[in-house]
């Protein structure tokens, strides 16, 4: 479960202290980035997984990428998580078509 701790820090955007994310042994800043108000998800056993492997990952300054059946919500929880920390997230679908053209496209639009 993410935590949310208000500290002195001397990585606050603005004055001396700012919002912290803590799970388990990471730590991340709040990220303020307004992402409107939007539903949540429900915590289920499967989102709170996914949520301890990403943010496990994001602590080791990796990345995540659920794997699994079409319709198990592996984006919406990635997206909530996202908004969770107050980042932006984006979502892309590969396809088989694509090719180095399409995907320099797309980088170029970030």
């Amino acid at each position: 479960q993410l935590r949310y701790y208000w500290e002195a820090s001397d990585q606050a955007f603005s004055g001396e202290e700012c919002t912290f994310l803590n799970q388990i042994e990471n730590k991340f800043r709040y990220g303020c980035e307004y992402l409107g108000n939007s539903m949540r998800l429900v915590v289920t056993p499967l989102t709170d997984r996914i949520y301890l492997t990403l943010t496990g990952a994001l602590g080791m300054a990796l990345g995540g990428a659920p794997a699994g059946p079409a319709g198990t919500g592996k984006t919406e929880t990635t997206k909530d998580l996202a908004k969770a920390m107050a980042k932006q997230c984006i979502v892309f679908n590969c396809q088989e078509g694509m090719d180095y053209i399409m995907v320099g496209k797309f980088f170029k639009g970030l």
